[in-house]
């Protein structure tokens, strides 16, 4: 949204007769500016028609079955108006006809009598400011199901102000749709937050109880949207790329899961300024609702989420709008979301302060005679993998045990089933399409619901709109095969001492099955690939949390007739840095675990171990005394840690 651009009359036709996607250009991803120098010879003030929450041009609106949808428009100027500026909409079927013959198009209008736009389309655009008041497009249910509509909408404006030929304007696409399907499959409803930075949201509806068919997913937040300040000190809705992404897919993302039943919510994040739900004075809380309002109505969420972290309460002061933080303040937030959007749900997600201090980032107290009780339609408490509840909150409208999936691990059965019985809603965190958590997800499923859970095995990057085979998931397949490695460092012989800090070893190393989802054999680790070729490591998988570890020190063979000797994979220390043979078994016990950073694989041990090395030791004494027997004292041997790319 940096670009600059003016159209001035006289351009309009040309620039009509161009693309489909001059025309979207042409809209919301351009800020009129006074300072543009391509234009900067250009007298006069001139404007044109806008969406409201950055929507392009030819943004889809979906009306379900009898719900009404909502447009939100406003007017913006070059330059700041030197006196107040009326400015008139209305809806143009001659926009949309001439649209369509410049772009080889045919989408019919929408039921105009279906149509009307708020205060009769008259907006006004104040002295010393360059836009009007947003005016709301209703969309009342009409036309005929799966059919795609447009509705175009042009304006005028006072004063001698010009506008673009045909009066400039904007067009939504609008979709009908059947009723959403009624999903409740029991008194708790789960909800997920879904980082969508890295993930995708459509992962989410392919998890399904398995009697019924119905989501296991009721509520899917979509993680995060910011709360920000504007140049003028109002608070805003901020969006990255990744946000950003899904906005303009939501026909794509948000729409097949609303499909499936699952509501899909917004979350609201602090961002390290000012601006958070408990700093809004209530003009501002006013203001900042209206915004939120423009997103859940253009891009047809079902509500919105707040997340009250990450704010920069120490700097409100001097900024307009903004008060000292309280909670009341929160409830006033609330309070203005519900007056203009009574038939949303809004949820607040709470937690410790970053510090670690008492939690304060939920909302209390009464407004305007309505308790924050009544406002709100649940909690999340947020410090995953523990329970805390809130006492001004009804229990039914509450989460006070979540888990973060990225911990794996089994979720707490005594608070589960305490949910079950009480308790209102349970949220789970950061589900990842290369992480296993169809266990947990089922245990979850299982003790809330009675049944299990199904997962269609279908998977979707971040930027997918269908399933990808191509996808990687890291599961127990995922680790078999060949491995290129490289160590940490080295201890290195130079015929006179060994070299703590020696160069780094790279050598090939081969996992295979052992036990289907339980275990492999891994062999080649160097410079003992001839004993591990015939007596392999082994490795354990956690088939919860996707994770795989090594237990050291580990029997690698027992005694028998071929080789009488007892064999363990040990940890080892140097006896004497200055004689090549001086390996003595550590006494460390510990696992070897696996962990995932930018797409490589980890071995990683303890900080203790990370001076010593794996070496085989063996005995012919059941253990009581063990020997190092490998042949080449001088060779190099490898220190942890171990990273691990695909051979």
């Amino acid at each position: 949204m940096k670009y600059t651009r003016f159209i001035k009359s006289s351009f309009w036709i040309a620039i009509l007769a161009c693309t489909s996607n001059l025309f979207i250009a042409c809209e919301d991803d351009i800020t009129i500016s006074s300072e543009n120098k391509s234009f900067g010879n250009i007298e006069g003030n001139f404007g044109y028609v806008k969406s409201a929450a950055g929507a392009k041009a030819l943004t889809s609106i979906t009306i379900n079955g009898d719900k009404h949808g909502t447009g939100h428009l406003y007017f913006e100027l070059n330059k700041a108006a030197n006196k107040d500026i009326t400015v008139t909409f209305k809806i143009d079927e001659s926009v949309l006809k001439a649209y369509n013959q410049a772009n080889g198009t045919n989408y019919p209008m929408y039921p105009t009598d279906k149509l009307s736009l708020e205060n009769e389309g008259v907006t006004t655009i104040s002295a010393g400011k360059q836009k009007s008041s947003s005016i709301e497009l209703d969309i009342q249910s009409g036309g005929t199901i799966g059919t795609t509509y447009a509705v175009a909408v042009s304006a005028t404006a006072s004063d001698g102000i010009e506008t673009s030929s045909n009066n400039q304007s904007y067009i939504y696409l609008v979709t009908p749709q059947a009723a959403l399907p009624n999903t409740e499959k029991g008194t708790v409803k789960t909800i997920c937050y879904i980082e969508v930075n890295n993930e995708n949201i459509l992962n989410t509806g392919e998890y399904t109880m398995e009697n019924s068919g119905k989501p296991f997913f009721d509520i899917v937040n979509v993680f995060a949207a910011n709360i920000r300040l504007n140049e003028e000190g109002k608070p805003y809705v901020y969006c990255n790329p990744q946000v950003t992404f899904v906005l303009e897919n939501a026909d794509k993302l948000i729409r097949p899961l609303q499909q499936k039943g699952i509501k899909v919510h917004l979350t609201i994040l602090g961002d390290h300024t000012p601006a958070g739900m408990r700093s809004l004075g209530d003009e501002a809380a006013k203001d900042f609702a209206k915004e939120l309002k423009s997103y859940v109505d253009i891009y047809g969420f079902d509500g919105i989420s707040f997340d009250d972290e990450w704010s920069n309460y120490d700097l409100v002061a001097g900024y307009p709008g903004l008060v000292t933080p309280s909670q009341e303040q929160y409830s006033r937030l609330i309070y203005e979301c519900r007056q203009i959007m009574p038939d949303k749900q809004f949820g607040v997600y709470w937690c410790k302060q970053e510090n670690g201090g008492a939690s304060i980032n939920y909302p209390l107290g009464e407004v305007e005679g309505k308790d924050v009780n009544d406002l709100l339609d649940y909690t999340v408490y947020g410090n995953y993998n523990l329970w805390d509840k809130l006492g001004h909150i009804d229990e039914g409208k509450q989460c006070p045990y979540a888990i973060n999936l990225t911990e794996g691990g089994s979720p707490n059965s005594i608070y589960l089933n305490q949910i079950k019985d009480s308790w209102g809603y349970f949220a789970l965190y950061n589900l990842q399409i290369s992480k296993n958590s169809e266990t947990i997800i089922n245990q979850v499923g299982e003790t809330l619901y009675g049944e299990k859970v199904n997962w269609t095995g279908q998977i979707y990057g971040r930027t997918d709109f269908t399933s990808s085979e191509t996808t990687t998931r890291i599961n127990y397949k995922y680790y078999l095969g060949e491995w290129k490695v490289t160590t940490g460092g080295s201890f290195s012989w130079n015929n006179v001492s060994w070299n703590q800090f020696g160069k780094v070893m790279n050598f090939i190393i081969k996992i295979e099955e052992k036990v289907e989802n339980e275990s492999y054999y891994i062999y080649g680790i160097q410079p003992y690939d001839q004993i591990l070729e015939k007596y392999p490591l082994v490795m354990n998988y956690n088939k919860e949390t996707a994770k795989i570890s090594i237990p050291i020190p580990q029997i690698i063979h027992e005694p028998n007739e071929e080789d009488p000797l007892l064999w363990q994979m040990s940890y080892a220390t140097l006896g004497n840095s200055n004689t090549a043979n001086t390996w003595k078994k550590a006494e460390t016990v510990t696992n070897i675990n696996g962990a995932f950073y930018n797409g490589r694989l980890y071995l990683e041990v303890n900080a203790t171990a990370r001076m010593q090395t794996l070496i085989p030791f063996c005995s012919n004494d059941k253990g009581n005394t063990w020997l190092y027997l490998h042949t080449n004292f001088t060779d190099q041997h490898p220190k942890f840690d171990f990273t691990l790319a695909r051979n």
